[in-house]
This record gives C-alpha cells, sequence and structure tokens, in this order.
C-alpha cells in the first residue's frame, strides 16, 4: 500500500494515510467490541446490540454531521472528533485494565466511536475535492475505498481479533495509537477546508438572524430532491445497500448450514470478498474512465445483482467464493462511482449535506436490510434474501439505464 500512494510528500497521500490509518483502527475496534461484551453476557441479543449501537449514529446524527461539515472547518471537526474517538478508547482500555468495564461502558463507546466514523466518511466526499484537481477524483476516490476496505474489512479485523485472543485491552490501546497517528497527519494538512469566500461572505451579510441549522438541512434535502441525478443514485443506492445487507446479515448461516462448511471457511469467504473490493478498487479510476460514470454504475449494480443470485444458486464453495469476489468488487466500484459524480454535480456550498444525507439514507437502508434478510431467511429459508434481492437491484439498474439513456451525461470532468 505504501507504494500504491507515493509516500507523505503530497496533502492528499497525508489525508489517505490518516484516512487509512482511522479506518484500521476502525478494525481492529470493530472485531473486538463483540468479543470484549461476549465476556460479560451469554445473551446474543446484548452481543449483537454492541454492532447495533455503532450504527446509531446514522439515522441520528448523520444529515447533521453533514450540516456542520458544510458550516465548518472539516479538517478542525475530524481533528476534535478523533481526540474524543481516543480519549474513549483509552478510557475503555483502563477501564478494562483495572477490571471496572460494563455493558453500558461498552455500548456507550460503540456509540461514539461509531459516530466518529460517521464524521469521518462524509467529510470524505468534502476533503477529496480541496486536496486535489478534479481530473483526479476518479483516481482519488479509488484510493479512499480501497484504503477503507482494507482497514476495516481485511487487515484491521483480522489483527483486532488476533489482539483480543493475546490481552483484551490490546486492541482499544491500538486503536487509539492509530487515532493519534491519523490527527498528527490531519494537523499537516493545508486550511483549505474552511468555507469559500463567497459563502462566507453571504454568511456576513445583514439579516435579521444567522441562517439555522434546520434552514440549512432543508436547503439540502430541497437541493438533492429536486436534483434527478443526485435522485435517482441515492435511491438506487439506498436499494443496493438494503439488500446487499439482506444477505450478508444471513452469510454465516448460508456458510455453515447451507455450504455445510466450517467457522474458519466462512472467514476465508470473508477474506476473498475483501480482495474483491481492493482488486476493482485499484482499478476504479480506469473503469471509469473508460466506461463513464452512468454505464459504470449500471453495470456495477447489475453485476451485483448477478453475483448474489449466483450465491443463492449455488452448492459450491468455490464458486461462492467467485461470486463474493465479484459482489464486493462491484460495491466498490458502486460506491468510487457514486462519490465522484457527489463531488463533481453538487456546489461546494452543499456537498456535506447532501453527502450526509446519502449516507444517511444508504446506512439505514442497511440497517432495515439487514432485517428484512433476517425475516426472509426464517419464513423462505436462507437462499431466499440472495435470490429474491437480486430482483430489485436489477430492476432499479434498468431503470437508471433507461434514465441514463434519455439524458445527457453531466459528470464527466
Amino acid at each position: 500500500m505504501v507504494a500504491y500512494v507515493r509516500g507523505l510528500r503530497s496533502p492528499f497521500s497525508r489525508y489517505w494515510f490518516s484516512n487509512f490509518s482511522s479506518d484500521f483502527g476502525d478494525g481492529v475496534r470493530l472485531a473486538a467490541f463483540p468479543l470484549l461484551a461476549a465476556q460479560l453476557t451469554q445473551s446474543p441479543t446484548a452481543v449483537a446490540a454492541v454492532t447495533a449501537v455503532q450504527q446509531l449514529a446514522w439515522p441520528l446524527m448523520g444529515v447533521g454531521l453533514g450540516v456542520l461539515i458544510d458550516r465548518y472547518d472539516s479538517r478542525r471537526l475530524m481533528v476534535i472528533v478523533d481526540i474524543a474517538r481516543a480519549v474513549v478508547v483509552a478510557a475503555l482500555a483502563a477501564a478494562i485494565l483495572a477490571d471496572v468495564v460494563s455493558l453500558w461502558l461498552i455500548y456507550a463507546a460503540a456509540f461514539i466511536t461509531g459516530a466518529g466514523a460517521a464524521l469521518r466518511v462524509t467529510a470524505a466526499a468534502i476533503v477529496v475535492p480541496r486536496l486535489v484537481e478534479p481530473v483526479g477524483l476518479e483516481r482519488a476516490n479509488s484510493r479512499v475505498v480501497t484504503g477503507q476496505i482494507v482497514g476495516t474489512e481485511l487487515a484491521g479485523p483480522a489483527v483486532g481479533g488476533w489482539l483480543f485472543g493475546v490481552a483484551a485491552v490490546l486492541p482499544f490501546a491500538v486503536n487509539a495509537g492509530t487515532l493519534g497517528i491519523g490527527i498528527i497527519l490531519l494537523l499537516t494538512l493545508p486550511s483549505v477546508f474552511r468555507p469559500v469566500p463567497q459563502e462566507r461572505a453571504e454568511q456576513d451579510q445583514p439579516s435579521p438572524r444567522a441562517p439555522a441549522k434546520r434552514d440549512d438541512l432543508r436547503d439540502g434535502v430541497r437541493w438533492l430532491w429536486r436534483h434527478a441525478e443526485m435522485r435517482d443514485v441515492t435511491i438506487a443506492s439506498a436499494v443496493v445497500c438494503a439488500m446487499d445487507a439482506a444477505w450478508f446479515a444471513v452469510l454465516v448461516l448460508y456458510v455453515t448450514e447451507t455450504l455445510h462448511r466450517t467457522a474458519s471457511v466462512y472467514g476465508l469467504l470473508l477474506v476473498v470478498g475483501a480482495l474483491g473490493g481492493i482488486a476493482v478498487g485499484m482499478l476504479g479510476e480506469r473503469v471509469l474512465r473508460r466506461m463513464g460514470p452512468w454505464p459504470a454504475l449500471v453495470v456495477s449494480g447489475l453485476a451485483m445483482a448477478l453475483s448474489q443470485a449466483g450465491l443463492g444458486l449455488t452448492d459450491n464453495v468455490v464458486v461462492a467464493a467467485v461470486m463474493l469476489f465479484a459482489s464486493s468488487g462491484a460495491f466498490a466500484l458502486f460506491n468510487i462511482t457514486a462519490v465522484t459524480m457527489r463531488q463533481r454535480q453538487v456546489p461546494t456550498a452543499m456537498l456535506g449535506r447532501v453527502s450526509g444525507l446519502y449516507l444517511t439514507v444508504s446506512r439505514t437502508a442497511e440497517v432495515l436490510g439487514a432485517l428484512i434478510g433476517g425475516a426472509l431467511a426464517s419464513s423462505a429459508g436462507i437462499r431466499a434474501p440472495m435470490l429474491f434481492g437480486a430482483i430489485p437491484i436489477a430492476a432499479v439498474m434498468f431503470f437508471l439505464a433507461w434514465q441514463y439513456r434519455s439524458r445527457p451525461d453531466p459528470s464527466a470532468p
């Protein structure tokens, strides 16, 4: 990965390493949280709640985070939030050493660190365009997405699980350290993240009162709803995320009960899937430049539909591995394409709010999709979320293909 980003000379490279340090720490922590909870309770619901609490920030705060990013210096916000996260995980590590940790303390730490991660993800949409030229957005977003996959899905969880086996305190101590590295690198970035002069001038004009945050939010919602392209992409993302989460929520049961394989094979399949996302992430720039954004979005969505249908139809573990590789790769390409389109089409003054709205809709859809997947698996069998979920994804992609044919492509550089 070092060669992939060419050291720390450019501001974007320093931001990338800061982001990767944060993502890697997130992966370490995400693996350790449920393991820590399992030491305190045998209740599956209580353990699963740790993961759910980390996602609560999206429906509760995701849109508001976008408003904050548009109003304030995003670098300063990331530094403040990462300091808070580092303090929280360090305090949790101290509680583990003192043997005073409790489920409620774990839940509180999970929520705060999850909220900080949500701000980091939302901020990436506005930070990247400030650090690279428009022509380099595809490459930059590909690298950011690849780093997220390596950190949160591959290296981070593997290291977190191993560290927890050595000592329960280690994953959280390491996470505090990775956040510290990320903070230092953020502080080296140039001061280019404040509102642009025309926005500040408009804010400084005499008015009866300063614009309220709810007014900013209303403007963001209105813009997204009236902008046909971004509205369509947001709806498509919600469908894709919901249906992807539906089958992923029962993947462990699919591997152990349908494919009749062990938990170790399940872990290997997760690695294969992450490798698919990394491979496509590294090629994302070339694919986008060759295909264009709308075709790339449609093709990636159809590839997801076909691969999850293939999972539902096969009993062969090798075929399942190929389908997981393809699905994760397609999902990475979809995300790279969607964020690049947002950065090119959304006005700078509104990019934080629109990104916050987009991500809140997508992440909330993931939670709902996981619940749908569990219900489908219980009522119609474990293969049902994979087979039935492919249908709405394919439908929305054909809708986008029709829309793309009927309008010019506005997202080209």
